[in-house]
């Protein structure tokens, strides 16, 4: 909120749902309802979303009533990097209020990333050192003829399109 504290959404909903949808993954503890327990201490308190070409993985929260938002807080995936979230779109009210990319977890952010909606000194004091500000070239996309996505920023390790690890849904 515009203090500075978390908020508390009604509920959690994802498009894909989480791993748990897959075979062999039936109990699986990184469902979107952990993403409410706050910030990740171990993967029991991340979601894991099957990867899916299309359409992308989203996850919806609901409010009780209307929010401010001072501050959007992620930590992306940290036990196969390769595998985290790169693009990240917020919608507020079916409007698009926030367009970018995540860094790959590690380093000296721990995986953590901050978005900001206020001005307020000290919320973004607090937060500054986890606003990720990307360069040119990792915000260039390319595509050929074949569907083949490249991103300039390319995480090293990530594997191309049909490659993907055994939480990918396969039609």
């Amino acid at each position: 909120d515009l203090e500075g504290r978390p908020l508390r959404p009604k509920r959690v909903h994802s498009s894909h749902g989480s791993v748990r949808s897959l075979p062999g993954m039936e109990h699986d503890a990184r469902t979107e309802e952990t993403l409410l327990h706050g910030s990740p201490a171990g993967s029991g308190r991340m979601w894991l979303g099957p990867f899916c070409p299309s359409p992308p993985n989203s996850v919806e929260l609901i409010f009780n009533e209307p929010v401010r938002i001072a501050c959007a807080r992620f930590w992306n995936y940290s036990r196969t990097p390769s595998r985290g979230v790169r693009d990240v779109e917020i919608y507020v009210d079916d409007l698009l209020i926030y367009q970018g990319i995540m860094r790959q977890s590690g380093g000296a952010h721990g995986g953590a990333e901050s978005v900001l909606f206020t001005q307020r000194p000290d919320i973004v004091e607090r937060y500054r050192a986890l606003v990720y500000l990307p360069s040119a070239e990792e915000l260039v996309t390319f595509f050929d003829e074949s569907g083949r996505v490249e991103h300039g920023g390319r995480r090293p390790g990530l594997p191309a399109y049909g490659e993907r690890p055994a939480t990918a849904v396969v039609a």
